[in-house]
């Protein structure tokens, strides 16, 4: 008897927690389970904020030293804006980007034509836009590049893409006063 004592008590103690019905290790798994998904989150987290970007921060916004953003538009104003129509600037060069599809490659040409404010004056806003051409051609590359094939699809995403090229490029262009870019033309948009 005193064997088939010892025989039980050993077999109690070899035997793991997980054989006992309300033992602690299904609480140990649960919780190392529960750490790891958390550590896994922060750590997901911590990259995107590192190596991510929002639509709000463009390199060109501002960081130009040679055409300080916050410079005077009065001189580019015309006295005489009453009357006038709006005016076009399509002196952008067209625009090819890959689209931001795994696995294929497609690309998009687009030309754009910025229709623009009957206030700013013609010839002082041409040599301005001149200045900034290549600032707003990057950041429409750049823009264009994080698009995906479903992105440039029909006609309610091609006024989405304009809206935000037009609210970005007032941004970009006058960032301390009033948007003279009144609208975003497409003269030419093709997705192969």
């Amino acid at each position: 008897m005193a064997e088939e004592k010892t025989k039980g008590k050993e077999a109690r103690d070899s035997g793991s927690a997980t054989d006992k019905p309300g033992g602690k290790t299904p609480w140990v798994i649960w919780g190392m389970l529960a750490a790891v998904v958390i550590g896994g989150s922060m750590g997901g987290f911590a990259l995107c904020q590192l190596v991510g970007g929002t639509d709000s921060v463009c390199p060109a916004a501002g960081a130009d030293s040679a055409n300080p953003p916050e410079k005077d538009f009065d001189d580019y104003l015309s006295q005489k804006a009453g009357d006038q129509m709006p005016w076009t600037y399509d002196q952008l060069e067209p625009v090819v980007a890959n689209l931001d599809e795994p696995g294929v490659t497609r690309y998009v040409r687009i030309s754009i034509t910025l229709e623009m404010s009957p206030e700013m004056d013609p010839a002082k806003g041409v040599e301005y836009l001149d200045k900034q051409r290549l600032v707003l051609r990057d950041w429409l590359t750049t823009y264009f590049a994080g698009l995906s094939l479903e992105d440039v699809r029909g006609s309610r995403n091609l006024e989405r893409i304009k809206r935000h090229v037009l609210d970005q490029y007032n941004e970009i262009l006058f960032p301390s006063g009033r948007p003279y870019v009144k609208r975003i033309l497409f003269k030419e948009f093709a997705v192969q």
